[in-house]
């Protein structure tokens, strides 16, 4: 059969919205970004970090629009970073601006646990513990600001919404919130009950692939709308024992299985068990990734990046590390001095070698979490399967192969587009299934293209 179909994909990243463009009718993966808006959290009045949404949706459409013009659209999904949401009202309007996950607010959030139950939330998640989760986020919200809520709403999902009128909470993003029973793959009654708000407020999950509307004639399907589910679709699976290594803001490391892992050992380890937006588990671990990277840049002054890479390429003595996943990277007043402490470097450092130890830092936080997933899992991984940002970084790869004794299979930075269009291709009929979709996207047939933002 002549496919001609052309997909768009809009990527909600937390530093980066882009929309990219990806023709099923090739015999390798292009994905063309059509438009790229870098963004960060704005302080409101009262100094909380909250995501500039009307700016957002306006360079998505910008994004968007550019997909029309530029030619044949068969098809549109959201994805986006997890656990952040908004609230909409009684009139389907947005409450107010989201609050940005790297905000304050939830300080608090051992105290909600622990009234809870941490082998109780575990037990029923199965997702690991962090004061970014959505559930200690619903829980840090005032009662005016609830008061005036009738649905929550996923920010990809958000997104969805405005293109569509579509309600919904689509299952790779609601595996994040920390309120999603594991075993049904649905809200948690008692841990909604536990933070006390109504449980009217959380609308009904949905399956990635599920036609849920259109944007200017052009249908809208559902894709895992949680970015790390795409990503893990986007990546080049070389089969049992990949262990997918998802790079941007943080670093994602996991493996595919079939049912989830609420163990003792999972739950010391801290994993989660995030849902596949094709099914099956994403057993994983965050560590803070290049956001550390981001934040030293703004304080250099926003060399290239590509300048700093090279530098630290360049650095040919042994620079100590640090913990990558410690929590005091989260959202430090002053990044640069929180890395230098961390390391034990000297506060004048040449930023090459700032710029190394931190990199080589990540590349510690992954083999780390590698040896994890061994033990926990009680498996020998076979390679590891690099993409996003990362894959861009030869010393990254290099470092990760010489670090973990794997070989690394280096795929596209755009696999979050590609994850994407894998899902809207299934939708569509381009692909039969996952498999045959993986098929195509064989890594060293790998390719991006980009133009615009």
């Amino acid at each position: 059969m002549n496919y001609r179909q052309r997909v768009l994909a809009v990527d909600l990243g937390a530093t980066s919205i882009r929309v990219a463009a990806v023709d099923l009718d090739t015999d390798r993966p292009v994905v063309e970004v059509l438009h790229r808006w870098r963004h960060a959290p704005v302080p409101d009045a009262d100094g909380a970090l909250r995501w500039d949404w009307d700016r957002i949706v306006a360079e998505v459409e910008v994004g968007l629009q550019a997909g029309l013009e530029s030619g044949p659209v068969s098809s549109i999904g959201v994805d986006g970073w997890g656990v952040d949401y908004g609230y909409l009202d009684h009139s389907g309007e947005l409450v107010d601006a989201p609050y940005a996950y790297r905000d304050a607010r939830t300080e608090g959030w051992e105290e909600t646990a622990g009234l809870i139950g941490t082998h109780e939330l575990y037990r029923i998640t199965g997702v690991q513990l962090m004061e970014i989760n959505t559930i200690f986020q619903i829980a840090a919200d005032g009662d005016e600001r609830l008061a005036r809520a009738d649905k929550l709403m996923m920010l990809p999902d958000l997104l969805t919404h405005h293109l569509t009128g579509w309600v919904g909470v689509e299952r790779s993003n609601l595996s994040t919130t920390g309120l999603m029973d594991a075993d049904t793959g649905d809200w948690s009654d008692l841990l909604i009950e536990a933070v006390g708000v109504p449980r009217s407020l959380f609308p009904e999950p949905a399956n990635a692939g599920t036609r849920v509307g259109e944007w200017n004639g052009i249908p809208v399907h559902l894709v895992g709308s949680h970015d790390t589910a795409s990503a893990f679709l986007g990546a080049p699976s070389t089969g049992m024992g990949t262990v997918f290594v998802s790079t941007g803001s943080w670093v994602i490391v996991g493996v595919e299985r079939d049912r989830p892992d609420n163990s003792q050992a999972a739950r010391d380890a801290n994993f989660s068990n995030e849902a596949g937006a094709l099914g099956g588990i994403r057993f994983l671990k965050n560590v803070v990734g290049f956001w550390i990277l981001e934040q030293c840049r703004e304080a250099w002054g926003n060399p290239p990046i590509e300048t700093l890479i090279a530098e630290a390429e360049g650095v040919d003595s042994d620079v100590p590390t640090f913990d990558a996943s410690d929590r005091r990277f989260v959202s430090p007043d002053d990044m640069l001095a929180e890395v230098v402490a961390a390391s034990g470097l000297a506060p004048d450092s040449p930023r090459a070698v700032v710029a190394r130890s931190i990199i080589e830092s990540i590349v510690e936080g992954v083999v780390t979490v590698v040896s994890e997933i061994e033990g926990t899992a009680g498996t020998k991984a076979g390679s590891l399967a690099l993409v996003g940002g990362g894959a861009r970084i030869p010393l990254l790869a290099r470092l990760l192969e010489e670090k973990s004794g794997l070989e690394v299979v280096v795929g596209s930075p755009e696999a979050t587009a590609l994850g994407s269009a894998v899902v809207q291709g299934i939708a569509l009929g381009r692909f039969d299934d996952l498999d045959e979709a993986r098929h195509w996207l064989t890594p060293s047939d790998a390719a991006v293209e980009s133009r615009g933002g």
